[in-house]
């Protein structure tokens, strides 16, 4: 059974345009409005926490929608989102924010707001390709946190929820593969650990999450000071890390954390595929958390080049491991290149691009390969399997 969501939104857009003088602008300038909708449960009479929750929801909604590029969301009317920052890519700028409606019916409240929004001109070439991320599964830090509730496989879930938050939130980049075995990631086996994964499933990018802490605490904690329910609370701490799969590079990595009630009895076995668990605030806090890793990562992404491994030479063709599902036309370009790992003398390892003077075209793609072959003509000297291409 797939884990449920009881937040519900929805996006309405509403477009114009605004013509200036021909003397002055050469361009048409547009901007949209757009409107959103986010609702959540009302749990304990804690009213603010359901508003804080709904708005975000309408906010990223809109946001990633419309394609904004917003670093930070200032204060919103009537306080409802102070303080509260948001970190999202895209492609256009927010004029302004504001609350426009909020409605309490039937243990939900619905919060609506409506978004003034310029597109940004800057977009990235790269962004036209969707870059591919392998994962496993998370191992727990410290098995024995989950003998409360003996959810001692929810490394095993957590993937499954990333990779469905990348297809609803992510725009540039998806988790093609998890593959079904726990990653204890080494410093001293990095490089070779990545690229073998991303290697065994044809994918650029690796990423490794562990679960560093699922406690309990006994007492009620200070940020659930509303909350009047005699349960304890639960941490989750979280540790992302993002790898070139080509060169073994540690590109990102980030801690993510949260608190919230654990309303279930301590020595109450949870199902971790079942609603009850994330339906709860605890399962609802993870939902949001593996969320914002999406946006994150694929903020990260956004604008990084898109590589392909050549899987075969035959005679002057190539045969590269990309193809239409990660958005290659026929005729596209790529840079060839070769990759070296370089050990300097106080032991330092460093990647080296030794780049091919010919670039190269797609004549042929399927699913997921694409034959190319020289762009002008020329010969492919000293090009072989486990080269690279490169869109930049």
């Amino acid at each position: 059974m797939k884990p449920a969501h009881n937040r519900i939104f929805s996006v309405k857009l509403i477009t114009f345009f605004c013509a200036f003088s021909a003397l002055l602008f050469s361009a048409l300038s547009s901007a949209a409005w757009f409107e959103s909708s986010g609702q959540a449960a009302i749990r304990n009479g804690n009213i603010e926490l359901a508003r804080q929750n709904a708005t975000q929801e309408a906010i990223k909604q809109v946001l990633l929608f419309a394609g904004a590029s917003v670093h930070s969301v200032q204060k919103m009317a009537n306080g409802v989102l102070q303080n509260d920052d948001l970190t999202i890519r895209a492609s256009g700028e927010v004029n302004s924010i504001e609350l426009i409606d909020e409605i309490s019916k039937d243990g939900y409240l619905t919060v609506s707001i409506r978004a003034d929004i310029f597109p940004n001109k800057s977009v990235c070439q790269a962004s036209q390709y969707p870059k591919n991320i392998v994962t496993t599964w998370h191992p727990l830090e410290k098995r024995e946190q989950a003998t409360t509730g003996n959810i001692f496989e929810i490394g095993t879930i957590l993937p499954e929820m990333l990779q469905r938050n990348f297809q609803h939130f992510a725009q540039q980049s998806s988790i093609q593969t998890i593959l079904p075995f726990y990653y204890k990631q080494q410093p001293i086996t990095l490089i070779n650990d990545a690229m073998a994964l991303a290697k065994q499933s044809n994918a650029q990018y690796v990423l490794t999450a562990k679960v560093k802490d699922i406690s309990l605490n006994k007492t009620k904690s200070s940020n659930w000071a509303l909350w009047n329910s005699s349960s304890p609370s639960r941490n989750f701490s979280y540790q992302v890390a993002l790898i070139d799969g080509y060169t073994g590079s540690l590109l990102w990595q980030k801690s993510y954390h949260s608190t919230a009630p654990w309303e279930f009895d301590t020595h109450q076995s949870v199902d971790i595929n079942s609603n009850v668990l994330w339906q709860s605030p605890y399962g609802e806090s993870i939902s949001s958390i593996m969320q914002d890793i999406a946006i994150n990562v694929d903020e990260q992404l956004a604008c990084a080049p898109t590589y392909g491994r050549i899987i075969q030479v035959r005679g002057e063709q190539l045969t590269l491991d990309i193809g239409s599902n990660q958005g290659i036309l026929k005729g596209d370009e790529f840079t060839l290149f070769q990759l070296q790992q370089i050990l300097n003398p106080q032991g330092k390892t460093f990647t080296q691009f030794n780049l091919h003077p010919t670039p190269v075209k797609v004549v042929s793609i399927s699913p997921n390969t694409a034959v190319a072959i020289s762009k002008d003509g020329s010969l492919l000297g000293n090009i072989q399997a486990n080269d690279f291409v490169s869109k930049q």
